[in-house]
């Protein structure tokens, strides 16, 4: 199910929901191609019945030193609902570099009403370590489990680090995987969604470090109308009660071309409640 088309001038990529009361919030990248320059900001759109979606509101400003974006997830703390999401500095034109330079990083940001957000706050995933000897990283996901943060983030594959207080994190390493990791409970599992080369991958895992391939899906994608798309960024969510599905998965169709960091992509959605087999209707 198409939610936003994209077009040579905009892309829509890298989705993730949050089911705020009985409302879908949904954040994702806008991918603006201005003067041979690409300014990446994330939105939001809100729906209450998946089908019609508002006008997407930008919440990140315009600015190619930090183009923040790819957002990873929401949870909630106190009062407080945090997102986590990417730096993604492209200071230069695109066809010199279509992808983020050396600086991207990790961030947080929080709202109380998913109305008004707070400036981004940097995350360091290594304790001890300095801003600037971080490496790259990008695509952020934060899973609460036993009144402890787990970090997913992409450097060397899959990383992932510790915080009891998401200020002090430490790294426990990385396992091999794509892009846009997400992590749900599934068949009393832990399921992580990353992104492959084409496609929307999957791992097992019972203790969040040592994780079994489970193959990959392709959706709705057929090579043979769309030959040079790549289909990605897949993100899980459990639907509502009154959803007929259990789960909703975003995610992104691209071009690879001109560049596929932004590739015309178009946010688009499937229904599933075994991650096998997959709807696009309600």
């Amino acid at each position: 199910m198409l939610i936003f088309e994209g077009n040579d001038k905009f892309a829509y990529r890298d989705p993730t929901c949050y089911l705020y009361g009985d409302t879908y919030c949904l954040f994702f990248t806008v991918s603006e191609k201005d003067d041979g320059y690409m300014y990446n900001r994330t939105a939001m759109s809100k729906s209450k019945d998946l089908i019609n979606w508002s006008k997407p509101v930008l919440i990140t400003p315009r600015d190619l030193s930090v183009n923040y974006c790819s957002p990873g997830n929401i949870i909630k703390k106190g009062d407080e609902y945090i997102m986590c999401l990417t730096s993604y500095p492209m200071p230069f034109k695109y066809s010199v570099r279509d992808h983020a330079d050396e600086t991207a990083r990790v961030f947080t940001i929080s709202t109380k009403d998913f109305e008004t957000f707070t400036e981004p706050k940097m995350l360091i995933p290594k304790r001890d370590t300095r801003p600037e000897d971080l490496g790259r990283m990008i695509d952020p996901y934060i899973l609460e489990k036993d009144d402890r943060y787990y970090l997913f983030f992409k450097q060397n594959g899959v990383s992932l680090s510790v915080s009891e207080d998401l200020e002090v994190w430490d790294y426990l390493g990385n396992t091999k995987g794509g892009e846009n990791a997400c992590v749900i409970k599934h068949d009393g599992k832990y399921l992580l969604i990353h992104s492959p080369k084409n496609g929307i991958g999957f791992m097992t895992s019972d203790d969040l470090e040592h994780w079994t391939d489970r193959g990959l899906t392709t959706l709705d994608q057929d090579m043979k109308k769309m030959p040079d798309s790549r289909l990605t960024a897949g993100f899980a969510m459990k639907a509502s009660e009154k959803s007929p599905y259990g789960y909703i998965m975003f995610y992104h169709i691209s071009a690879n071309r001109d560049p596929e960091t932004h590739g015309n992509a178009s946010l688009c959605m499937a229904f599933t409640d075994d991650f096998k087999n997959y709807h696009y209707e309600l």
